[in-house]
Formats: C-alpha cells, sequence, structure tokens
C-alpha cells in the first residue's frame, strides 16, 4: 500500500504519518519545508515502510502538478492520500485584511483543489483509491471571529459532498475529516477557552482508525460533534442564540 500524506511536516499531518510506520509499503510525506523533511527522513525509521519526501507548496498550482505527477511515475499506484495543509489567523470582524482571506482560502481550499486536481483523475484512472481530508468542525456553521477560517473549512466540506457520488461510481472512498480543537501551532494562537482540546496523537489515533474503516465522516471530539450536529439542524434564530452563550468569551 502506498500512502501520501500532503502537510506532513507539523501538526495532525506529522502525527498521521508515524501511524502508518510499518502499515504501509511505501510512505511519501510532502511538505514546505526541505529541513523539516530531511529531518522526517531520519526520524520515521521502519523496517519494512520505505520513507520518501517531497517539497511542495500548496498554494502554487504547477509546482503541485510537477510533484504529484512525479510521485505517480515514480510510484505508479496511490492508496491513500491525505490532505493535512492548513493555515488559520484569529481576527477581527471589522478589520478585514485581504490578504489574509487569500491565503487562508490559498492553503485550505484552493491548495487542496491544486492536489486533487491531480489526484483525483489519476484514482479514476486506477479505479481505486482513497481520498481525505483534514477540515474542522468551524465549516459547519458560522463562529465569531471565524470569518476567514470557517468558510475556508465549510468549502471543503462542501466539495467533498459535491464529489461524493460520482466518486462512488469509480470505486474511490472519500473521508472528510473534522477534529475540534487540537494542540497545534495554529491553536497556539488563540487567547480563548478550548473545550476539549486534545493533543495531535491522540487526534491523529482516532484519524487513523477511521481511514482504516474508510469513514466518510470522521468528526470528533464526541461532544463536540453532538453539539455542532445539533446546531447544523437549529432554527437560525436559536442557532444564533446559542452560539451567542457558547462563545460570550471569545
Amino acid at each position: 500500500m502506498n500512502v501520501l500524506i500532503i502537510g506532513a511536516t507539523f501538526g495532525i499531518g506529522y502525527e498521521l504519518g508515524k501511524k502508518y510506520l510499518d502499515q504501509c509499503d511505501n510512505l511519501i510525506l510532502l511538505g514546505r519545508t526541505q529541513e523539516k523533511l530531511k529531518n522526517l527522513k531520519l526520524e520515521f525509521n521502519s523496517k519494512t515502510t520505505k520513507i520518501s519526501t517531497f517539497s511542495l507548496d500548496v498554494t502554487d498550482k504547477i509546482n503541485c502538478q510537477k510533484i504529484i505527477n512525479e510521485i505517480i511515475k515514480e510510484f505508479k499506484t496511490i492508496d491513500l492520500a491525505v490532505y493535512c495543509s492548513g493555515y488559520y489567523e484569529p481576527h477581527d470582524t471589522f478589520d478585514i485584511k485581504l490578504e489574509l482571506f487569500e491565503k487562508i482560502f490559498a492553503v485550505n481550499f484552493f491548495g487542496m483543489i491544486n492536489c486533487f486536481s491531480i489526484l483525483l483523475p489519476h484514482f479514476k484512472s486506477q479505479q481505486f483509491g482513497h481520498l481525505a481530508a483534514i477540515s474542522s468542525l468551524a465549516g459547519f456553521g458560522g463562529l465569531p471571529n471565524s470569518s476567514s477560517y470557517g468558510p475556508s473549512k465549510a468549502a471543503m466540506i462542501n466539495y467533498f459532498e459535491s464529489i461524493k457520488i460520482d466518486c462512488d461510481k469509480n470505486n474511490i472512498s472519500l473521508s472528510i475529516i473534522n477534529p475540534g480543537f487540537v494542540k497545534s501551532r495554529l491553536t497556539e494562537k488563540n487567547t480563548f477557552d478550548m473545550p476539549f482540546i486534545m493533543e495531535a496523537d491522540k487526534a491523529a489515533e482516532i484519524i487513523f482508525e477511521g481511514l482504516l474503516g474508510k469513514k466518510y465522516d470522521i468528526t470528533f471530539p464526541i461532544q463536540m460533534k453532538i453539539v455542532f450536529k445539533i446546531l447544523q439542524v437549529l432554527p437560525r434564530p436559536i442557532y444564533f442564540f446559542l452560539v451567542r452563550i457558547l462563545t460570550k468569551n471569545i
């Protein structure tokens, strides 16, 4: 089995990579930082899994096409590809920094599309494969101070829903992953309380098990999943009333 992890140098992507050591034939790790990738290759030591690393900037569509096509040429088949790259920065509703919106969407959504534009046709041609991406519970509904990050994650969720039926027809499995708060470089930027926050290795374990079972919806922790799923179906006046209470300290 050949496993491709995009955004493997930090956070969940890094911890998820560890889970696939000795679980696959080839583990292909992609990230922006050459030095970090070099260290990963030394750290991820395995007797049964070959570790390969490639430098990739997900916001550069030409770079994505070049690198992912190189990977396909070298490894022939990709069994599982997981998009873990992401960017987040909290900001005030009334301080709209266009560059920040552009960067968040460039990494979170269009970076994913840049990669999938090569991976999806490849999966269709081989008539199998498993495609996954890390979105967020923030994509389930609008939240205060999340007017750039939340919509970028909502776009990811909607995109997966949009391609699901066509992927089913071509034997391509999909998994959209929606974590709550996970300790990382991104959540370190938050100054508010983050309920049920978990370590990245614990989140990676949940994701690994979900991918193993080819679950479409991998949403956790369960407490926040229940709350957000209920909020999704409520009439908007009740939704805004409850969100106002739940986020009063943000």
